[in-house]
C-alpha cells in the first residue's frame, strides 16, 4: 500500500524549498542557475569542412550555449504542481517525491547550459587529423578525414568521429535545498559529416551529426524531520540527431565564427528511488526527449 508523507513534513518542506513558490519566470531562472556547473554534453563542432595541411594546426576558443525545449518546461511544471499542493495543505505522496527526482534527472541529463570550448587539432598525414577538446567538464579525443577538396572539386567533404568523458559536480543543494546529487558521469560518442568551402577570408560548413550519450549518478532527498534521506539512483542514455551549420569570417589565420546546431534528443533514464520513511521502492522511467538548440561563437585559427 502506498503511504503518504505525514502532515508534519509539509510545513518544513515549504520553508526550505523556496523554489516551490516561484512563478514560471523565476523557476526558469533557477533552472538556468542550477546548470551553471555545465553538465550538458558538448554538442558543438566548430571546425570548417577541411583539415589543415599536413604538419599544421587548427585551434578553437569558443562559448557554447545549450537551450533544450523540454527540460525547463518539465522543471517548471513540477514546481507549479508541488507548489499548489503545499498551498492547499495537501499531503505529499511518495509519487510526488519521485516528481522531484525526475526534475533533477532532467536538469542533470539535458539542461540549459553555457560553457567554454577549447580545441586543438593537428594534421598528421595528408587529409587526416587528430584532435583534443576540453568542453562541458570533460575531454574529447577525435579524428577527421577529408575526402574531397574544393580546389579540385565543387566542395570540401570531411568525415569525423570522437569519444568523450565528463565527470562534473552539480550543486543542486545550492538551489533546491533538499536535493543533493553525486558527481555526474557522462560518456559520449559522435559522428559527423561536413560539407563546405573556404577562402582566405571566410569558411562555410554544414552537415548532419549524430551524438550518443550515456550517463549515471545518484540523488538524495533529505526532508527535514525524516530519520534518513530518501535515495534515488538513475542511469540513462540519449541520442542526439540533427544538423550543423556555421560561418566564419577573418583573414588567412584567424576567424570569428558562429555555428548553430539543432538536435532532436531521444532518450530516457531509469530512476529507482527508495522512500525510506515510506518503506517502499519506486522505479520509473523518466523521459528526457526534446528539441535542443545549440549556438556556439568564438575564434578559429589555422597555423
Amino acid at each position: 500500500m502506498r503511504r503518504r508523507r505525514q502532515g508534519r513534513h509539509i510545513a518544513p518542506r515549504a520553508a526550505v524549498i523556496p523554489w516551490l513558490r516561484l512563478n514560471s519566470s523565476r523557476a526558469a531562472l533557477v533552472a538556468v542557475l542550477v546548470v551553471g556547473a555545465g553538465c550538458a554534453p558538448s554538442l558543438a563542432t566548430m571546425q570548417p569542412a577541411h583539415v589543415a595541411p599536413k604538419g599544421h594546426f587548427q585551434a578553437t576558443a569558443a562559448i557554447e550555449i545549450g537551450a533544450p525545449t523540454g527540460t525547463i518546461i518539465k522543471v517548471i511544471h513540477t514546481g507549479e504542481t508541488l507548489s499548489n499542493d503545499v498551498r492547499n495543505a495537501m499531503m505529499i505522496t511518495p509519487a510526488q517525491e519521485v516528481q522531484i527526482f525526475e526534475a533533477g534527472v532532467n536538469v542533470a541529463a539535458s539542461p540549459p547550459s553555457v560553457g567554454y570550448h577549447i580545441a586543438l587539432a593537428y594534421t598528421v598525414l595528408d587529409n587526416w587529423e587528430i584532435g583534443l577538446r576540453n568542453a562541458a567538464g570533460g575531454w574529447r579525443l577525435g579524428s577527421r578525414y577529408q575526402f574531397l577538396h574544393h580546389e579540385t572539386g565543387p566542395l570540401d567533404l570531411t568525415l569525423g568521429a570522437g569519444i568523450a568523458r565528463a565527470a562534473t559536480e552539480i550543486p543542486l543543494g545550492d538551489y533546491i535545498p533538499i536535493l543533493e546529487m553525486d558527481d555526474f558521469t557522462r560518456y559520449t560518442g559522435d559522428v559527423s559529416l561536413q560539407i563546405g568551402t573556404s577562402r582566405s577570408f571566410y569558411r562555410v560548413w554544414g552537415g548532419p551529426k549524430l551524438v550518443y550519450s550515456k550517463f549515471d549518478t545518484a540523488m538524495r532527498l533529505a526532508i527535514p524531520g525524516a530519520p534518513t534521506p530518501d535515495l534515488a539512483s538513475f542511469s540513462g542514455h540519449g541520442i542526439y540527431y540533427g544538423g550543423v551549420g556555421g560561418i566564419a569570417v577573418g583573414y588567412r589565420h584567424v576567424f570569428l565564427a558562429l555555428e548553430l546546431t539543432i538536435y532532436e534528443l531521444s532518450g530516457s533514464a531509469d530512476v529507482t528511488s527508495v522512500m525510506t520513511a515510506a518503506t517502499e521502492q519506486v522505479a520509473r522511467n523518466a523521459d528526457i526527449s526534446g528539441l535542443v538548440f545549440y549556438p556556439t561563437f568564438g575564434l578559429m585559427g589555422e597555423f
